[in-house]
């Protein structure tokens, strides 16, 4: 006699992690997507979608990252997703290591506190550009300007609630520029 064991399995998310330059294509080197304290393991289809199935409804923290992305975490909630439609996009920034096309400017810096603790979700703008960024939880941000810049001198308008404001001014020249941590005082 054979016994056959029937297991029905539902699809709850599919995320598919994009590149923030280029979200037309695909990423690039390993990347990760972490769910803390679900049971089954995420599994990652050869489309590129990582795949979570049988959770329950509600609010689920989902960590990302790769080995040319900075870790983000994300909060999803899987009671406002259509079940016949759990398809989401989310976007991975790059760390100063990713290689960036020719002719590309990296300014990346920190912002830090007196006591040299990170300023998560500080401002940064680029004065007279379009050009910004906020910085995340490690107070680390990153700026990209094409090299007709190179030589140009810019100021960084850098704000935070609880903190004053700052401007600093950059030469930036060509490849990658790090700067020293900036840091804020708080009002």
């Amino acid at each position: 006699m054979i016994f056959l064991e029937r297991i029905k399995t539902s699809l709850s998310l599919a995320v598919m992690l994009k590149d923030n330059l280029h979200p037309e294509k695909k990423v690039i080197g390993d990347v990760f997507l972490k769910v803390p304290g679900i049971r089954k393991a995420v599994i990652k289809h050869t489309t590129g979608y990582f795949l979570l199935t049988n959770l329950s409804e509600g609010k689920y923290n989902i960590t990302i990252g790769g080995k040319f992305y900075r870790q983000g975490n994300f909060t999803v909630d899987t009671g406002s997703i259509k079940p016949e439609q759990p398809f989401i996009d989310l976007f991975l920034k790059p760390k100063s290591n990713y290689p960036f096309p020719e002719g590309i400017i990296v300014l990346e810096g920190r912002i830090v506190d007196t006591d040299d603790r990170p300023v998560p979700e500080a401002s940064i703008d680029v004065k007279s550009m379009i050009q910004s960024a906020i910085s995340d939880n490690d107070g680390d941000f990153l700026i990209l300007f094409d090299s007709t810049y190179t030589n140009t001198k810019i100021y960084l308008n850098i704000k935070s609630k609880n903190y004053k404001s700052k401007t600093v001014s950059v030469l930036l020249k060509k490849s990658t520029i790090c700067l020293n941590p900036i840091i804020l005082i708080k009002k």
